[in-house]
């Protein structure tokens, strides 16, 4: 038996919003998808709603086929949804439950980035400065700073010279052509 779908207009009309192909096969194609809606649904008038809902989702990804209609359909189908306000219970908890994938693919899950306390930047800084020598922090930005200092004033006469030792002025080895 062949059910008639309460508003085919809107069906084509969201069909072709959503850019799903339409070619020779388009409206049996249709049909098929709102008989198995039909035959599942509480009511010719939710499988027309769920019809609906399923384009807009299929839109929503992204997809270009009847396929994609079809199986959104059936999934909610297969989970027992037959009325809107169901499918619109279901979709609100997954969404929150799931993060969105990509392509399919599962999102990667990464922690936050912390913002460190004043405290702990201050302790790492004693940490790297004894593990570099110096005293404590202080010692480590002076003799850093001085550090910085002697090679800005020497940086000409760096320059200039590395030419003749073969290495760059970062202390590299010049590549020679041969």
């Amino acid at each position: 038996m062949v059910n008639k779908m309460i508003n085919q207009k809107q069906i084509m009309t969201e069909w072709q919003k959503a850019g799903i192909k339409i070619n020779g096969f388009t409206y049996n194609d249709i049909q098929d998808i709102y008989n198995q809606l039909a035959h599942n649904a509480d009511d010719e008038k939710e499988a027309n709603g769920i019809f609906i809902l399923a384009i807009r989702k299929a839109a929503m990804n992204g997809a270009k086929t009847q396929w994609a209609v079809s199986n959104i359909a059936n999934q909610w189908i297969q989970l027992g949804l037959t009325t809107v306000e169901a499918i619109g219970k279901y979709e609100q908890e997954s969404q929150q439950t799931q993060p969105k994938s990509y392509y399919g693919r599962p999102l990667k899950q990464e922690s936050k980035i912390l913002q460190p306390k004043s405290d702990e930047v201050l302790q790492q800084n004693e940490q790297l400065a004894i593990s570099l020598g110096y005293k404590n922090a202080e010692d480590m930005a002076k003799g850093t700073h001085d550090i910085l200092i002697n090679l800005r004033k020497t940086r000409a006469e760096r320059l200039d010279s590395k030419p003749k030792t073969g290495l760059t002025a970062n202390g590299n080895q010049v590549l020679k052509r041969f």
